[in-house]
């Protein structure tokens, strides 16, 4: 293989990782502002999220204050009502984050999301909140999917 199809293979191999930034609303982040928010693979909108498979999530944030720690908390809204939703590791500081969390500062939380096998197939709307030492959202976005 020579350079130039080398280098198109690349090219095309990179264009089926990337994420469409997806368009979510700030529920309530007091303590920090989003930038973006990503997941992969999310080809378009809603993400549609198979039953059985593993999704990147990606939200880069601007933190307002100072934190030892950051937790997570995920839930899906269905029918107005909020379901916890599990996820494997709740700690952000094992997700990307370097604690301590620095005002003023910009961080990239990076989890998975895994869809199990026996969710039902449904609209849902998330919520993903990332929390301080005081319990303030670092973050709190809502974002639409599809599980399928």
């Amino acid at each position: 293989m020579d350079a130039r199809t080398g280098l198109i293979v690349l090219l095309c191999l990179m264009g089926f990782t990337w994420a469409v930034p997806v368009k979510y609303a700030d529920c309530g982040s007091a303590a920090g502002t989003v930038t973006i928010v990503d997941i992969n693979p999310c080809p378009s909108q809603p993400c549609q999220l198979h039953k059985g498979q593993s999704y990147s999530v990606n939200v880069t944030f601007n933190s307002g204050v100072e934190s030892q720690s950051s937790t997570a908390v995920v839930h899906g809204i269905i029918g107005g009502l909020p379901i916890p939703f599990a996820i494997p590791n709740a700690d952000g500081c094992k997700s990307g984050i370097q604690c301590p969390i620095q005002k003023q500062q910009i961080y990239h939380y990076e989890t998975e999301l895994p869809v199990k096998s026996d969710y039902p197939s449904i609209k849902v709307v998330v919520q993903w909140e990332l929390r301080d030492d005081n319990k303030k959202d670092l973050f709190c976005i809502r974002f639409p999917v599809q599980i399928v």
